[in-house]
């Protein structure tokens, strides 16, 4: 019998990038924004997390300089782990957006939806909270810069971006995210921004208002979208430090993106009682208060649904649950031929010591090493042990399981059957035609099957056709890549469009559909199948 499992790395934010950019340097400071350092032990844990005074002063300071631009718009701030505190829309602004607007009448995957404006904020903020470390600070824009066909876009015939993929995760349905969700994943339009306190990452601000949830297809060509800068306005006083933001970093000496507005001079102050519109709630129609329920509040947990630990002498930490019970402690695999606990955990042990000698490649200062999530599943997705370093990202620990996931379904004899059963049977032909028959015959790492499904195959090269996962150059965007979002598609729809609450809660902790992918797959590299007694 058959016994297959699989380890998966998310080094800091990058599974390919770190393997690709080992030794890559990184640029001095630049001299804008606070430069303050960050905690001498980096951390989950938050020491002065946002309050909700924090959080009416950043909707203060954004709607404020909305209202000097004379925008509309609505503002949502979560904490670091993507939970909400508090959201406002002004009067008259639009109470939807709609999903890549510009794809004209393609109308194909997710473009041309209209969802809520809230939702399209809550994905601004989540993104950049999720992202956001003691040693890096991302935005939006840096998210499209690194999710698109080409990196950077505009040059052709040079690899996709290093995160590719990952907008489709920390999903609502998925069952191994923290306490926040992203309704529509993690998002690549300019607006939203961290929020750090005395260096350390305690949450994000997203402005929604154009009527446009999309991608900034070149993020580097200056443009100043009136979101973008007032969520900037926003952060007044919680920026990040100048010496961890995006612009400080460079990928194959290329710098990252951050912002394309500077500070803006504060408008005259008002108060948020006097503020031109109310606070809301943030919802789905099965339940308006899904998300949240319009009440402003503290961070309610400082810790984020981890917990201190410790692995071989290395300090981490665990995901625990409401009762601080261990989620993921190393386990046996339900075969009696697969990993017993002792193997789980010297598997992830391995991980872990390789990290902390390994430098990382987009954490400042220099010479920081990597901070990683680790994940093993067994070869039907179970997981069977989780640890992570103190300050890994947190998006991380549901994209580490989506990769484990991945590996471990693709080598098995059933991905084929179960595409099929799925009604996939377009993207299992094309497989087939490729000469690959997803019945166990190839080994998958996440690396292999995301190479499967690029818009262009080999990866970068410009003329090619497209791999049997994904959809033609021509059709393909972010909100419609193929194989990775149809697994997901009608989940998405039921969470996002459906009034029926048991419908949804059907859908929860199961995107896909497929046991073993109920978070769905991912598409960038960070993870490999493991063998035992040759099989």
């Amino acid at each position: 019998m058959r016994s297959r499992v699989l380890v998966c790395m998310i080094r800091l934010v990058f599974g390919l990038a770190i393997i690709s950019y080992y030794g890559c340097d990184t640029s001095s400071p630049i001299d804008s924004g606070p430069s303050e350092a960050g905690p001498s032990t980096p951390s989950f844990r938050v020491a002065n997390p946002l309050l909700a005074s924090d959080v009416r002063t950043i909707i203060t300071q954004a709607v404020t300089e909305a209202i000097d631009q004379q925008a509309m718009v609505t503002v949502v701030v979560t904490d670091r782990a993507a939970k909400v505190l508090g959201a406002f829309r002004m009067t008259g602004a639009p109470t939807h957006t709609m999903i890549d607007r510009e794809a004209g009448m393609r109308n194909e995957g997710l473009e041309l939806f209209e969802v809520p404006a809230e939702l399209a904020a809550l994905s601004k903020a989540g993104t950049a909270a999720s992202f956001a470390t003691s040693g890096n600070a991302f935005t939006t824009r840096t998210a499209s810069d690194i999710i698109q066909e080409h990196r950077p876009r505009t040059i052709r015939f040079t690899p996709s971006g290093p995160l590719f993929g990952v907008q489709f995760s920390s999903l609502a349905c998925s069952d191994i995210k923290i306490d926040g969700a992203l309704p529509l994943g993690l998002a690549g339009d300019p607006g939203g921004v961290p929020l750090y306190k005395n260096g350390e990452p305690v949450g994000a601000i997203g402005v929604e208002g154009d009527g446009n949830y999309g991608i900034d297809r070149d993020p580097f060509d200056g443009d100043q979208p009136i979101e973008e800068r007032i969520a900037v306005a926003g952060s007044r006083g919680f920026e990040a430090p100048a010496n961890i933001r995006g612009d400080t970093i460079l990928l194959d000496g290329i710098r990252l993106p951050f912002v394309n507005v500077e500070m803006p001079p504060p408008p005259p102050a008002l108060a948020f009682e006097d503020l031109p519109g109310q606070e809301i709630e943030v919802g789905i129609p099965a339940d308006s208060q899904f998300f949240f329920d319009r009440v402003i509040r503290d961070t309610p947990d400082a810790a984020f649904g981890f917990a201190d630990a410790a692995l071989d002498g290395v300090p981490g930490r665990i995901a625990v649950d409401a009762q601080g019970r261990n989620r993921f402690p190393f386990r046996d695999s339900a075969s009696r031929e697969g990993l017993t606990a002792q193997e789980v955990e010297r598997i992830i042990s391995q991980a872990i010591e390789q990290a902390v000698v390994t430098r990382a490649a987009i954490r400042q200062p220099r010479g920081s090493f990597a901070q990683v999530n680790v994940a093993v599943v067994d070869a039907d997705g179970v997981v069977l042990g989780y640890f992570s370093t103190p300050d890994a990202p947190f998006f991380g620990f549901d994209v580490s399981v989506q990769k484990a996931r991945t590996s471990a379904f693709f080598s098995s004899s059933r991905a084929g059957s179960e595409l099929l059963n799925a009604g996939l049977e377009a993207f299992v032909n094309a497989a087939l035609a490729d000469g690959l028959a997803l019945d166990g015959s190839v080994a998958f790492s996440d690396r292999g099957a995301g190479f499967l499904n690029r818009p262009l195959l080999p990866d970068g090269i410009d003329g090619t056709a497209h791999g049997p996962f994904s959809r033609p150059i021509s059709q393909w965007s972010p909100f419609n890549v193929g194989l990775q979002l149809e697994l997901i598609f009608d989940t998405l729809g039921v969470l996002l469009f459906s009034e029926n609450v048991d419908d949804v809660l059907a859908r929860l902790g199961d995107c896909a559909r497929i046991a073993g992918l109920e978070n769905g797959i991912q598409i960038f590299a960070g993870s490999v199948p493991l063998f035992k007694k040759g099989a």
